[in-house]
């Protein structure tokens, strides 16, 4: 069992974060266990101090399986199926591109 703060606190002193304490966090968000501002804290913190690449794609990963995960091997497609999201502020530009770069990897753009 992890404390939110202690995971704070360690991020904030420079040190990288384990796979565990990033789902227990990633997990908490989910659950409402974490507050907004133990979110805004490390948010800060990670701005302030980076993440290792082994953090990014922890981070990553526990993101991906907060949720449900969608299986699409029983339809048979042809490609990889890939999905852009956006915050905003990048206008309709991004999708256009990255559908045309899809296309020679035969991908299925949604």
């Amino acid at each position: 069992m992890f404390l939110a703060q202690e995971i704070i606190r360690k991020k904030r002193d420079g040190h990288a974060l384990s796979d565990e304490e990033i789902r227990f966090f990633i997990n908490g968000i989910r659950d409402n266990t974490i507050s907004e501002g133990q979110i805004a804290a490390l948010a800060m913190t990670i701005f302030f101090h980076d993440m290792t690449m082994p953090e990014r794609v922890s981070l990553t990963m526990a993101m991906r399986d907060s949720g449900t995960v969608l299986d699409w091997k029983s339809l048979h497609l042809n490609g990889p199926i890939v999905d852009k999201h956006s915050t905003g502020g990048v206008g309709d530009v991004t999708s256009l591109m990255l559908g045309r770069w899809s296309q020679p990897a035969a991908a299925i753009f949604r």
